[in-house]
């Protein structure tokens, strides 16, 4: 499979700037997204004690202080994060992600650079040079799902640790996520044109449209706006697909897009596929 796909309200601007929003730290619906879980209270009390006496951090309480200071200014404060998932046909993502299967799919190609490395090497576009810059940036990765959350010892792990935002609960499993890793200081605050002003904590990155394999319009998209997607579309050169209620089976099929399907598969007769 060489598509990842963004379950997303319908934006009309979306159209104008291909502009899609980075996630930070905090702004997720999952309260354990990028929170290490406590390693010292996991174990006995006599190997906590032992790993007490071996650090001189943990136990002097300034330096605790410190080092918890700068994790919260490292990576989680200049890393945000882009979700996809690597499905079309995901009930749950349409409903959860796409405003109850009123908005639309969008079918990107994994292989293009923008998931490949173009900002791997982030500190280039930045003109700085870090030896130990934050890992995993720039590359598209799966999520793994397991029901033991990654665990640290010292708030010092935190300051530059990534490996624990591609790991999730086995209840997130349905999501089969990919993530990409951004920095924050390449990302854009303004989108343009805009319908309504950006938050000023809002950060984005621009898709080039090539990247765009197709749209697909959710089964309970109006007519309307079905045209009007088509339209945008059109005027770019990308391909537009709509999704239909199946007959008999708790699926969507998935086609063309073309007017003339709405009475062929919504109509008086096809009460199977009526939702509304």
């Amino acid at each position: 499979m060489t598509s990842v796909f963004k379950y997303t309200q319908y934006r009309p601007e979306f159209f104008d700037n291909f502009f899609l929003k980075l996630s930070r730290f905090g702004e997720f619906n999952d309260p354990f997204e990028m929170v290490m879980g406590n390693y010292l209270s996991s174990v006995d009390l006599e190997e906590h004690d032992l790993i007490m006496s071996l650090s001189s951090t943990l136990s002097d309480g300034a330096a605790y202080y410190d080092m918890a200071w700068d994790a919260q200014a490292g990576v989680r404060a200049s890393v945000g994060v882009l979700c996809f998932a690597s499905d079309e046909s995901n009930l749950l993502m349409w409903a959860h992600y796409a405003n109850n299967h009123e908005g639309i799919c969008i079918e990107l190609d994994k292989t293009a650079d923008f998931f490949t490395g173009k900002y791997k090497n982030a500190t280039e576009f930045i003109g700085e040079t870090m030896d130990d810059h934050y890992q995993n940036i720039g590359e598209l990765r799966k999520v793994k799902y397991t029901l033991e959350r990654p665990t640290y010892i010292e708030p010092s792990e935190f300051e530059y640790d990534t490996e624990s935002w591609f790991v999730k609960s086995p209840e997130w499993e349905y999501e089969q996520e990919h993530r990409l890793l951004l920095p924050i200081d390449l990302a854009t605050t303004s989108p343009k044109p805009v319908t309504t002003p950006p938050k000023p904590d809002m950060y984005f990155y621009a898709l080039e449209p090539e990247m765009i394999k197709s749209i697909i319009l959710g089964c309970q998209m109006s007519v309307a706006t079905k045209k009007e997607v088509f339209e945008k579309c059109r005027s770019l050169g990308i391909k537009v697909r709509e999704a239909y209620v199946h007959s008999h089976q708790f699926k969507l099929d998935i086609v063309d897009y073309d007017e003339q399907n709405q009475g062929k598969y919504i109509n008086m007769y096809n009460l199977n596929r009526m939702t509304r």
